[in-house]
């Protein structure tokens, strides 16, 4: 079952990687800085919950994967490309 939602999320993130190089060009060519950048993804992450909150499983999902996501990085499993 892990194994078809690893394959499941390395489609997805393939599917959007055009899409966020698109973004971080865009905050390049506008000058972002870091601080505003962790902004804009609080104010995207705020939107989704937003959009979420009719869809209480989903958004519990999705509040796990970001939790997740943390403590991994936080536990030094990402490596810098």
């Amino acid at each position: 079952m892990e194994d078809l939602e690893e394959k499941d999320a390395a489609a997805m993130a393939e599917r959007l990687r055009p899409l966020v190089n698109e973004i971080l060009a865009r905050f390049n060519e506008e000058a972002v800085t870091t601080e505003e950048a962790g902004m804009v993804i609080l104010a995207l992450t705020h939107r989704l919950m937003t959009v979420l909150k009719s869809s209480p499983e989903e958004q519990r999902a999705f509040i796990v994967r970001v939790v997740n996501f943390i403590n991994r990085f936080l536990a030094g499993e990402f490596q810098e490309d």
